[in-house]
């Protein structure tokens, strides 16, 4: 028993230092790319989700009766983001009509029924610009 006493004791002590660790943050750390993520967001639009990581650009929106013009900026890789908006934009109600690459953008276009949809991500060193338009289908 006397034996046995102080290896209990030890082993109480490096348990309870180690709980203290993992409660100060030393302990388990996230692996990389796991960090904590701004959640998605609807914006000006009722109907098309905004990545967390994406800032509206105020000086360049225009938005009028639910149209117009909204603009975000952030560091994300802009094949990230078009393929964001193309599955979201579908849960949305969106219809995907046509998508294309031209000198380092991507443009994309939705349809509902009652209106249209053209999102312009473009890329460059510093960070990413989303340019999401939404108007009025006129009836003809």
């Amino acid at each position: 028993m006397r034996r046995t006493l102080p290896a209990i004791v030890a082993v109480i002590l490096l348990l309870s230092g180690c709980a203290q660790m993992k409660s100060m943050g030393l302990g388990a750390e996230k692996p990389a790319g796991e960090e904590a993520r701004p959640a998605p967001r609807f914006l000006d639009f009722s109907d098309v989700l905004v990545p967390g990581e994406l800032q509206r650009v105020n000086k360049d929106c225009f938005i009028s009766n639910g149209f117009g013009r909204l603009v975000v900026s952030g560091r994300v890789q802009a094949e990230s983001l078009a393929q964001f908006f193309l599955t979201s934009m579908n849960q949305d109600g969106w219809v995907s009509l046509n998508q294309y690459k031209f000198q380092g953008s991507t443009k994309l276009f939705f349809k509902k029924p009652d209106r249209f949809a053209t999102i312009l991500v473009t890329e460059d060193p510093l960070s990413t610009r989303v340019e999401i338009w939404v108007i009025p289908q006129e009836k003809i």
